[in-house]
C-alpha cells in the first residue's frame, strides 16, 4: 500500500476534485452494479458514509476549522493506493482501514472522511482542528503514513510496496548530545596539542640547562685577537742633514 500526502486550506476544493469524474473519467465507483462516474464516502467518523456529494461533509470539516482560523493548510490529504499484485477490497475494508490508519496517525479525534475511487484507491480528508479546537500537527507524517501502511499490509495481508528511504530525524536532545560531545572531543584535542608543545619546551629547557652546565667555558675555534707591536727603527739623518755643519765652532 502506498501513502501519498498533501495539504490545503478549502475542504470544498478537495471534494469537489473527489467526487467529479476527473480529468479522464479516473474518478468511478460501483453501485447496484453499475459503474459512476465521481467518489463515494466509504469511511468516516462524522457519519457522512455513502455521500456522494461534497458539500455536506466539507461544510462538517469547516465548522471545525472555523474554531482555529489562524491555523495555515488545516486540510490534511492522503491518498492509499494498493498495488497491482492486490486484491480489490471491499467498501467495508477500506473503512476499516481508514479507522485503523487514523488512529495509527494520531487524527482519529478530528473530522474525517474517506471517498473511494476505483479498484485500488481511496482518498482521505482529515480536518487538522478538532471540533473543540484541539490541532493534530502532522509532524513527520510521511514517515510516519509508510509505518502505518507496512502495518495495513501485515493485518489485511496485502503486497507489499516499495518504501522510500528517510533518513529519520534525530531529536533534539540527541543532536544536543551530540553537539556536546563534539566540544569535548575539540576541547580535549586542544589541550592535547597545548601538553605536547608544553612537554616540547620543557624538554628544550632541559637540554639547554644540561649543557650549560657541563660546558660552562664552551671551546671556541676562533684565533686570539693579538695587537700588533710598535716597531722603533734608529733616526737614519737624511743626506740634506749630513751636508750641514751642525754644531761646529769655528
Amino acid at each position: 500500500m502506498i501513502a501519498k500526502i498533501t495539504r490545503g486550506k478549502n475542504p470544498g476544493d478537495i471534494g469537489a476534485y473527489l467526487h467529479g469524474p476527473g480529468k479522464a473519467n479516473e474518478h468511478t465507483y460501483t453501485v447496484a452494479g453499475q459503474r459512476v462516474s465521481g467518489g463515494v464516502v466509504v469511511g468516516s467518523n462524522i457519519g457522512a458514509e455513502g455521500q456522494t456529494d461534497p458539500r455536506w461533509w466539507a461544510g462538517e470539516l469547516r465548522k471545525a476549522l472555523n474554531t482555529r482560523p489562524e491555523i495555515k493548510n488545516p486540510v490534511w490529504h492522503a491518498s492509499l493506493r494498493n498495488t497491482k499484485g492486490d486484491r480489490t477490497l471491499t467498501n467495508e475494508h477500506w473503512a476499516d482501514i481508514g479507522q485503523s490508519f487514523a488512529e495509527d496517525m494520531g487524527y482519529a479525534e478530528h473530522p474525517w472522511v474517506m471517498v473511494r475511487h476505483g479498484d485500488d484507491h481511496v482518498h482521505i480528508v482529515v480536518s487538522r482542528v478538532s471540533d473543540v479546537g484541539e490541532v493534530w500537527h502532522a509532524r513527520n507524517d510521511r514517515r510516519a503514513a509508510q509505518t502505518a501502511c507496512t502495518n495495513l499490509e501485515k493485518s489485511y495481508g496485502l503486497e507489499a510496496a516499495p518504501r522510500r528511504r528517510e533518513q529519520a530525524k534525530q531529536p533534539v536532545l540527541v543532536d544536543r548530545e551530540n553537539a556536546r560531545f563534539k566540544a569535548q572531543l575539540v576541547a580535549a584535542q586542544r589541550a592535547q596539542k597545548e601538553r605536547e608543545a608544553q612537554e616540547a619546551a620543557e624538554k628544550a629547557a632541559q637540554r639547554a640547562k644540561w649543557r650549560d652546565a657541563s660546558f660552562p667555558n664552551p671551546p671556541t675555534t676562533r684565533s686570539p685577537v693579538v695587537s700588533p707591536k710598535k716597531i722603533t727603527r734608529p733616526h737614519v739623518p737624511s743626506q740634506s742633514e749630513r751636508s750641514k755643519d751642525v754644531g761646529y765652532e769655528r
